[in-house]
């Protein structure tokens, strides 16, 4: 056999309560590979069972080993009824086999219901012994590594690029088969749960065939993705692009000069030569394969450059920008009537290409009045539901030195000659000029002054228009003297000639920019700021909601989607209002329809506070930075903290820092255990999802009230007890870097699928209440195999999906997340002295901090 893997079960904790007569549990645990079974003994009487079991031994092939999960069952024992089940913990192997990863998983997992969510934890130790196998035929792919970073990983370089790789597995969806109509919702839950990682390690491991085949042995930007396709089965696609990699030894290769902000950064604004290549046209003008007015480069002067730059990529560390960038988003819906087959697939076809339209006019309008010239990280999801289409395209706009200055936006309509019209229409003219003026000043936009033929047209002047209005009288011929070409033009002209077209007019009116202090892009890094702190904060949100089917036109609809996004905006920067000045990076949205009228969107992004001008450091006092310093230590704070009660205006914030401490404090007389358990992040989280309440979701402001103690008595008290020593949380970023910090190995990805189901959901505090707490649940299992391979930090986090679905008549919910990222273990800047002093071990991880989520 070319493998052995040997896990051993050493004990569980928290566990809940499954006999009511003795408020005590008979736990004993099953651990299954493949087909074969092993079993625990029977831990009396105990929520805190001591198993320390002997080692169990599977022999398997390596192949196995790549497509199954280890699965681990806790059960309470009955004598004369059927045992009941308590929760599971599924395992990858896959980041064992790998040559330089970690040798060992050990640590304790939370023990997952789909019913009941997290309901204790499990400490569990798993090896892997591999021997040398030469067979040719044999279908494994050991030792190809798996990375979700789009970016060639740090540590690592690139020797050569094979190219990309794909792969699809097709299987028969659980939950609609003949057994599940007389399965319990649980049985038919962890049906789906384990094959979909079953299928999930299968793709994996014949994406690395393929890997092997082209003489490579990395995946870097492996993205995997699941389809629910109802009868029809399940279906996972993965993608990727296999490259071969080379180890670097050197601690200087180790630095996060790819994308992470560094003091290079400013050497390199002093170096203005050759910044501008990568917008340089590559064909001249007589083959270009589409129109584009080209002007030389304002740059070097020499190669030609096109007026407005569209990009899918984030920007080059060596452009030259001026001012800062802006998360630009256009929006849009459109209605389609209900349809099946090839009726429904022309429907769609036929919207589609409008909607492209519409979506690339929308960014170039909002690009414009942004003053801005250059759009990086550009993507665009088309959703298709039942009786809807929703178009959403997200992108960074930055203002580019080598591009010409954009000209203004100039409204031109077909009108007879009726005064209040033509006042309104200039009205509006005045309100886009202001507002083009406002982001410039906003975003610092202030370009030097070339005087050339070349640059592009300033923003209009209001006398300037009467000769763009056109009425109904003029004939076609006059018509083509309204060029929309937008080069030496004075303006880019919005022609108003339907209702339509004054919604797109009022949409760029209604964006409402981040207040004060707040920057957003979608990109990894905010063009324009530099000076980065090491205080980087993770968030998902998830909003929900239910459309009127009365009456429903496209503009109403186009309404409704705006104001859902523009609120979800304003929600998060409300709440992160006390990490001012601080820039959200890397904001992934997310629509999805999973039922009619029924519009769900999803956002995940990392909030990174900048030092704006040493403001900040020199208004401090010395027990606000102690405080601050102790909460950037120990991650103990919520940046969404939640207030339990709502009928109190003194009630105390939610944060676990002060749960402790009033723990410690007032709870003198309550027993050590006690205290432990009701300390321990699974309790925090299992007390939130029983008492949020909608309307009592509250946010606590500042640092300082959350915890008024000094740094000694922070640390000593809110980390709760651990065996040997304190690991702190586990970090979780969508970015590829970890600012001020150093990735010194890649542990393997993480790629986790959970459902949760509730036939309770009003009384876990609506829509709201589940999402939350099943979000703060997925984070917390997602740290807890992060910690057990040994890493401290998850980066290129994504959500790669949340279907919702709920019956509100019924009371009941089902949700589903799928989450990926690469396992990291990194090490600060400031603290390379002090490492060797300081080993932290992952035999025990911390409460659950960071209140990543927000609903």
């Amino acid at each position: 056999m070319p493998g052995k893997l040997k896990v051993k079960i050493v004990a569980g904790r928290h566990l809940p309560v499954m006999d009511r007569a003795s408020d005590l549990t008979d736990a004993f645990v099953e651990v299954k590979f493949g087909n074969t079974t092993f079993k625990t003994d029977v831990y009396l009487k105990s929520l805190n069972p001591q198993w320390n079991s002997e080692w169990f031994k599977f022999e398997v092939d390596d192949e196995d080993l790549q497509d199954e999960p280890l699965q681990i069952t806790v059960l309470d024992h009955d004598t004369y009824s059927a045992n009941d089940a308590i929760g599971k913990v599924y395992i990858d192997i896959d980041p064992l086999l790998y040559s330089e990863a970690a040798t060992v998983i050990s640590g304790w997992f939370p023990i997952y219901d789909t019913i009941h969510g997290i309901r204790g934890e499990i400490n569990v130790v798993v090896k892997v012994d591999l021997f040398n196998d030469l067979n040719r035929f044999r279908q494994s792919s050991c030792g190809v590594k798996f990375f979700c970073t789009t970016s060639i990983p740090k540590c690592y370089r690139a020797v050569i690029i094979h190219g990309f790789v794909e792969e699809l597995v097709v299987n028969e969806d659980p939950e609609y088969q003949w057994i599940d109509r007389i399965r319990t919702p649980r049985a038919s839950n962890e049906a789906r749960q384990r094959l979909i990682s079953l299928m999930s390690g299968e793709l994996q491991r014949k994406i690395g065939l393929k890997v092997l085949e082209m003489r490579g042995n990395a995946v870097v930007g492996y993205l995997q993705c699941f389809d629910l396709e109802g009868e029809s089965g399940l279906v996972v696609r993965a993608i990727g692009t296999a490259c071969t990699l080379d180890k670097l030894s050197s601690p200087a290769a180790f630095l996060p000069a790819c994308n992470s902000p560094s003091k290079e950064m400013k050497e390199l604004e002093e170096n203005l030569s050759t910044r501008c290549g990568f917008c340089h046209i590559p064909y001249d003008e007589l083959n270009m394969p589409f129109p584009a007015h080209l002007t030389y480069c304002y740059n070097c002067r020499k190669q030609k450059v096109p007026d407005v730059l569209f990009t899918t990529i984030d920007l080059p560390t060596d452009a030259t920008v001026i001012g800062k960038g802006c998360l630009i988003q256009a929006r849009l819906c459109r209605l389609k009537k209900k349809a099946q087959a090839e009726a429904n697939a022309t429907a769609i076809s036929n919207l589609l290409p409008f909607m492209e339209y519409e979506v690339h006019t929308q960014l170039m309008n909002k690009l414009k009045l942004k003053g801005m010239n250059a759009l990086f990280g550009l993507r665009i999801q088309i959703t298709v539901g039942e009786n809807m289409l929703m178009g959403l395209a997200s992108a960074t706009g930055v203002y580019l030195a080598a591009l010409p200055t954009p000209g203004g936006i100039q409204i031109a309509g077909k009108t007879p000659n009726d005064g209040s019209y033509e006042q309104h229409i200039s009205h509006m003219q005045k309100k886009i000029n202001d507002t083009i003026a406002k982001n410039k000043e906003l975003y610092e936009i202030n370009p030097p002054e070339i005087s050339e033929e070349i640059i592009g047209s300033p923003i209009p002047e209001p006398r300037q228009r009467s000769r763009l209005l056109r009425s109904q009288s003029e004939s076609s011929d006059e018509v083509t003297e309204l060029d929309l070409s937008h080069g030496k033009k004075d303006a880019f002209v919005l022609e108003i000639d339907d209702t339509d077209a004054m919604e797109d007019v009022h949409s760029l009116l209604t964006d409402v920019p981040p207040p004060s202090g707040f920057y957003s892009c979608n990109t990894e890094i905010m063009p324009g700021i530099n000076n980065w702190t090491s205080e980087i904060q993770m968030f998902t949100s998830v909003r929900v909601i239910r459309l009127s089917s009365l009456n429903l036109t496209n503009q109403a609809l186009n309404k409704n989607f705006n104001d859902l996004c523009e609120n979800l905006l304003k929600s998060l920067y409300f709440k992160l209002r006390s990490m001012i000045p601080c820039c959200l990076c890397h904001v992934n949205f997310t629509v999805s329809l999973p039922e009619d009228e029924l519009i769900q969107v999803t956002v995940t992004a990392v909030a990174i506070t900048f030092d704006k001008n040493q403001a900040l450091q020199t208004t401090k006092t010395p027990v606000e930075k102690s405080l601050q310093r102790a909460s950037t230590d120990n991650e103990e704070l919520l940046q969404f903290p939640l207030e339990l009660c709502s009928d109190s205006l003194h009630s105390h914030p939610f944060p676990p820092v002060k749960e402790h401490l009033e723990s410690a404090s007032s709870n003198s007389g309550i027993p050590a255990a006690q205290r432990d358990r009701c300390s321990s992040w699974i309790e925090l989280i299992k007390l939130k999802a029983q008492t949020i309440r909608r309307g009592s979701i509250k946010t606590t402001v500042t640092v300082e009230k959350a915890s008024p103690v000094g740094d000694g008595n922070f640390r000593n008290r809110s980390a709760p007890p651990c065996a040997n020593s304190t690991v702190g949380v586990v970090k979780m970023t969508p970015l590829s870097f970890i600012p001020g910090a150093k990735i010194t190995k890649y542990l393997g990805i993480i790629n986790m699928f959970f459902i949760r189901e509730t036939t309770s959901l009003r009384e876990e505090g609506g829509v709201s209440g589940f999402l939350h707490a099943f979000i703060a649940e997925v984070f917390a299992m997602v740290r807890a195999h992060v910690a057990a391979l040994g890493g401290n930090a998850v980066v290129s986090y994504i959500m790669k999906q949340c279907v919702f679905m709920e019956n509100p008549n019924k009371n009941q919910a089902q949700c589903l997340i799928n989450v990926s990222g690469d396992a990291v273990v990194f090490v600060r800047e400031s603290d390379l002295e002090v490492v060797s002093s300081q080993q932290p071990t992952t035999n025990c991880q911390s409460s659950c901090t960071e209140g990543e989520v927000t609903t």
